[in-house]
């Protein structure tokens, strides 16, 4: 049986920062010839290789904290995303939070949704680490009066609703199934942060979900050199120099 999904015989895995912290380029060795290749970042999928050879992948932005996985798949799945596949622990680090919220009908056509933290601090910081809108131009809204009349299952509105496993079972109106909001943050500093999720209007008027904490304990920030400045011969003592990005 041919393998579809491994992360075995893959090693030698090296990031090297980019001129002006522009990213991160990633290069790894890897004994599964005729395979390609997938990069997950702090369990997610964020890119996958074009061809068998290829060894390296880019990372783009600026450093968060984040733990880097190669797999290597089958060329007919190479583009699917099998992150359920990883251990529980590389699926969600302890330094990412992920929180979700219906998106409710009940939202006017304008409204955000946004992710606050405290950074551990202890107060709320007044920039959001995530920032999304309820109902983007691609959700159709299906509100009653807002959409075909009638033409949903059981008679009701509802013909733009996401349909019979698609959503949240039974979260909209009627009883039907809703659009799934997913918010997700890197938490960069370590202790105990404080999270809420607030739905902000057009006019300022915002309401807030109850407050969740969640303990962070993020990797430390690469180093960009290492050296050696002092040697003490009595006591044989080496004295090095780092530099973090």
């Amino acid at each position: 049986m041919s393998t579809i999904f491994t992360t075995d015989n893959i090693d030698r895995l090296r990031a090297v920062v980019l001129s002006g912290a522009a990213g991160m380029e990633i290069t790894f060795h890897s004994a599964n010839d005729g395979m390609f290749h997938q990069l997950y970042v702090n369990g997610q999928l964020t890119n996958c290789s074009d061809a068998p050879q290829q060894r390296r992948f880019w990372i783009d932005g600026s450093f968060v904290p984040m733990e880097v996985i190669v797999a290597a798949v089958a060329e007919e799945v190479h583009s699917q995303d099998f992150s359920h596949l990883l251990p529980a622990a590389q699926q969600q680090p302890s330094w990412v939070y992920s929180q979700s919220a219906i998106r409710d009908i009940e939202h006017g056509p304008h409204d955000r949704l946004v992710l606050l933290g405290d950074g551990a601090t202890g107060e709320l910081a007044p920039q959001p680490l995530r920032s999304r809108e309820i109902w983007p131009q691609w959700a159709g809204r299906w509100a009653f009066g807002e959409d075909m009349f009638g033409q949903g299952g059981f008679g009701y509105d509802g013909a733009l609703a996401p349909g019979m496993g698609k959503g949240a079972f039974g979260a909209g109106p009627f009883g039907l199934g809703a659009d799934v909001i997913p918010m997700t943050a890197t938490l960069a500093q370590d202790g105990r942060h404080q999270l809420v999720l607030r739905t902000i209007g057009p006019d300022g008027q915002y309401a807030d979900r109850e407050v969740e904490t969640a303990d962070a304990s993020p990797p430390p920030r690469p180093v960009r050199s290492l050296s050696a400045i002092a040697y003490d011969t009595e006591t044989d003592t080496l004295t090095l120099q780092i530099e973090s990005n």
